[in-house]
């Protein structure tokens, strides 16, 4: 009985070490991750937003308790509304266990702190653009004779004039979806691309060349084409956009009626108007009039605020963007105004 009994206690024991150890593994590994997504710049510490991430929950971690969440949005001015933050967003924290040698004596500005945003898809997101691209090749034959391809696939490759397809290089895979107008004229502005994937090269002839496709970012089909893979930044810098544009919404990527929020759409300006990877604007809903004004009304009363967005890529006279904010569907042919 008593060697029973004492055999009883050493398995409660060893459980309750087991539990304890597997709680401290947990936290531990919690708190590595949240370490991960910080960064120290000479003007403090930033966060960069998860998923699922609120004021109240990184109060909650990064200061005492979580009722101080204004004062974590108090030091952050790029932030309109303290309910809505994104993934991506980089914020200026202050974490207890940094010690109190790093907290600044004075509050920062909008001006003194470098806003970023962070979009690690940006590799993925297509272009609408009047000068065709430099296609390298086309997609003609894939070993099984599939007509959808996938990662790992074994394809084929008629090169096209442009260039060389190197042995060892990854090109973008891509496919034109069609031309594109404008909304705000009715008139052709570009031909829309989409890119599909990343292939890698395995063997390159005079005539032909072999890859095998490593990415896939949608579905991708026979007589897609390759170009060279483009130099994007995930980290991108927030500036200020450009007032009296007279910009509107083109599209949505995905060819969808309404566009949302996370969604990426064209926007009819681009280089040549002055816009930059960065830049933010506000969408409008116009508030239009209608017969019973009578003839003198005027067409619009008044213009409401109803969604944001990123600046992700620029062509000569078009921009491809990420919707950041939404409060209802948005539509082709919505104006744009520079963020405030």
């Amino acid at each position: 009985m008593r060697t029973q009994s004492k055999s009883r206690r050493i398995r409660k024991l060893v459980t309750a070490g087991l539990c304890a150890a597997l709680v401290m593994f947990f936290i531990t590994s919690a708190n590595a991750g949240i370490e991960e997504h910080i960064i120290e710049t000479e003007t403090g510490f930033y966060y960069t937003v998860q998923k699922g991430d609120t004021l109240w929950d990184l109060s909650e971690e990064f200061s005492d308790s979580p009722w101080q969440w204004p004062d974590l949005w108090h030091y952050n001015p790029q932030i309109p509304n303290p309910h809505w933050i994104y993934p991506g967003q980089k914020i200026r924290i202050y974490k207890k266990s940094f010690g109190d040698k790093k907290r600044q004596e004075t509050e920062p500005t909008r001006e003194e702190i470098e806003q970023y945003f962070t979009y690690t898809p940006i590799r993925t997101v297509g272009f609408v653009r009047k000068q065709p691209v430099e296609t390298l090749g086309t997609l003609a034959l894939e070993r099984h004779d599939h007509n959808l391809l996938s990662t790992g696939d074994k394809v084929y490759i008629r090169p096209e004039a442009y260039g060389d397809i190197d042995k060892g290089e990854r090109y973008l895979i891509y496919r034109m979806k069609g031309a594109v107008d404008d909304p705000s004229t009715n008139q052709y502005i570009g031909d829309q691309y989409l890119l599909t994937g990343v292939l890698k090269i395995t063997d390159s002839q005079p005539d032909f060349a072999a890859g095998r496709i490593v990415e896939a970012f949608h579905d991708i089909q026979k007589n897609d084409k390759i170009m060279p893979l483009m130099d994007r930044k995930a980290d991108i810098r927030l500036k200020p956009g450009i007032e009296n544009l007279n910009a509107s919404l083109m599209k949505s990527e995905e060819d969808w009626n309404f566009i949302g929020q996370d969604t990426i759409a064209f926007i009819n300006k681009g280089r040549d108007d002055g816009i930059e990877v960065g830049q933010q604007y506000t969408v409008l809903f116009e508030v239009s009039t209608n017969p019973d004004w009578g003839p003198d009304s005027p067409k619009y009363l008044t213009s409401e605020e109803i969604g944001t967005l990123l600046v992700l890529h620029t062509e000569d006279n078009t921009a491809t963007v990420l919707i950041t904010d939404s409060k209802e569907d948005l539509k082709a042919g919505m104006p744009l105004q520079a963020f405030k």
